[in-house]
């Protein structure tokens, strides 16, 4: 399915959790997958948990940590 992390499309698969998008996001970007996230929301800027479910065509936001 996908879903748009930092508003670019990203494939995964059905039943994803929110973690999955985002390391199939740092995979597509050669982003290290221990990289620390600091936030996560939504597209209607709701904070989201890691484990939270994802529907085909989600928008995720996601920032790291200062120091990363």
């Amino acid at each position: 399915m996908n879903v748009f992390v930092n508003d670019i499309p990203v494939k995964t698969y059905y039943g994803a959790k929110v973690k999955s998008a985002i390391w199939a996001y740092f995979r597509d970007h050669d982003i290290p997958a221990k990289t620390p996230v600091k936030e996560v929301r939504d597209a209607y800027g709701n904070l989201i948990d890691m484990d939270g479910a994802i529907r085909s065509n989600s928008k995720i936001y996601f920032k790291l940590l200062d120091n990363a």
